[in-house]
């Protein structure tokens, strides 16, 4: 993997707020900015003084003696330029331009979904104005915690709420939708596999990445609710910022997220990785609403599947105690089918039918 060198930035924005919002979000989550000038004379001065060779450029498009020509001249090797309409929205005929974000949280998952190698930059610059669709990110703290189980059922809850729903499989390292619904060859679909009127499936490989934001900008538009198995999310704060293929869908999810589900198991060592994964969280700060889900740890004593574990300074949406019901979860496997279809009165399918409920209201 190439290292990631996080650039000096220099804030090109002549409305005050605006600027306020990016500078104080910048300068809280550790970066530098190094100008901030108020027109083009001045921004082209100090890039020609700074001897610093790696500079983000976050200018918006009201920028006095601003102009296309005068933008080209500034895009060498050595920056990157990050542009945002004017307060109407306008993008006053400037092309690569994004809606301005409304909060910190989205500014930050904007720089870090933008910042990665020109290839892969053009394709990350979207609005979320044309979405129909809540996007649901749903990963781990560690491993064998129960997401994937998650991500299945809960998409298919909601396809039976009548919801038109899309599940991804991007957890790269231990795929399992395929297996576990018995489908082969998903991962070859131009776009997705429609399983039933409101069920499709898709599955996110290294040799279908290239198109992932068509794609998936696509799906956003026609489907009620997509829902994206992550597989695990420890060291996320690395790879929302690194070059690798396997972290372009969680760069897209930590930005177009609605809510963000998070397993993790109940004993010692599965919370000490929650609890790492929170702290994270709590220095990145992601614009979608985080809950997380404790799934009992078979091993792990009556006490540790309910000690309330300190997630102190992060403060996430809603913390919730799953039912422990691994027979229904084989059972399940070996049908290739939904926790529904085997037994739609056992506590834990109810559980996953009140997650999805309580999401479409």
């Amino acid at each position: 993997m190439d290292e990631f060198v996080q650039p000096s930035v220099i804030t090109a924005i002549a409305d005050a707020e605006f600027e306020g919002m990016v500078s104080s979000a910048l300068y809280e989550s550790g970066w530098s900015v190094i100008a901030r000038p108020l027109d083009f004379a001045t921004l082209a001065k100090s890039l020609n003084e700074t001897g610093t060779k790696n500079v983000l450029v976050i200018y918006s498009v009201d920028l006095p003696g601003l102009t296309q020509v005068q933008l080209q001249k500034l895009s060498h090797i050595d920056t990157s330029l990050l542009g945002f309409a004017d307060a109407a929205g306008s993008a006053r005929g400037f092309s690569e331009i994004s809606q301005r974000p409304t909060s910190p949280e989205e500014l930050l998952a904007y720089i870090r979904g933008n910042i990665r190698s020109p290839l892969l930059r053009v394709p990350l610059l979207q609005s979320k104005q044309k979405f129909k669709a809540k996007v649901i990110g749903i990963g781990s703290a560690g491993h064998c915690t129960g997401a994937t189980t998650l991500a299945l059922n809960l998409a298919q809850e909601l396809a039976l709420l009548e919801k038109k729903t899309l599940l991804i499989d991007a957890n790269f390292q231990a795929s399992a939708i395929a297996t576990l619904l018995d489908l082969r060859k998903i991962a070859e679909e131009d776009r997705w596999l429609d399983l039933s009127e409101n069920f499709s499936v898709a599955e996110i490989t290294q040799n279908s990445i290239s198109d992932f934001s068509t794609r998936a900008m696509e799906a956003a538009a026609y489907f009620d609710f997509i829902v994206v198995d992550l597989g695990s999310l420890q060291n996320i704060s690395n790879d929302l910022l690194d070059r690798r293929w396997s972290s372009q869908v969680k760069i897209w999810v930590s930005r177009f997220a609605h809510s963000m589900l998070i397993s993790s198991g109940s004993d010692l060592l599965q919370s000490k990785r929650l609890k790492s994964l929170c702290d994270e969280l709590d220095e990145i700060k992601l614009p979608a609403q985080i809950s997380l889900f404790i799934v009992p740890t078979e091993t792990s004593n009556k006490r540790e599947r309910f000690q309330i574990v300190d997630f102190q300074p992060f403060i996430p949406k809603e913390v919730l105690y799953l039912p422990l019901d691994s027979k229904l979860c084989a059972a399940a496997r070996k049908e290739h089918t939904s926790l529904s279809e085997i037994n739609a009165k056992a506590p834990l399918r109810k559980a996953f039918a009140a997650i999805a409920l309580q999401i479409t209201t």
